[in-house]
């Protein structure tokens, strides 16, 4: 199971497409989410840097063999921000049409 800050930074990376091989520098990619804006948000401690590495050893973030320079979303990082957006349509309340 995620924080809800680690699931703020892999739809923030989603949205600004940083997935697969469009892979950033994490200095790039903590500036193009606003990172200390979540941090502010979810009073979190940790630098974005021991976030994303969290997030690698957990299989949702990739560094591409680059010492965790670099990171981007994998398949599994991706399927779960899907899950996570379907999740959220389906509790929606339905408008009647009536």
């Amino acid at each position: 199971m995620l924080e809800v800050y680690e699931e703020e930074v892999l739809k923030a990376m989603y949205d600004k497409s940083y997935i697969g091989t469009n892979y950033k520098a994490i200095e790039i990619i903590s500036s193009g989410i606003n990172w200390s804006s979540i941090q502010r948000k979810f009073n979190v401690r940790s630098s974005f840097k021991k976030v994303i590495r969290g997030l690698m050893t957990k299989g949702y973030v990739t560094d591409h063999g680059k010492s965790a320079r670099v990171a981007s979303l994998t398949r599994l990082g991706v399927s779960y921000v899907r899950g996570l957006e379907l999740l959220s349509k389906s509790e929606k309340p339905k408008e009647s049409l009536f």
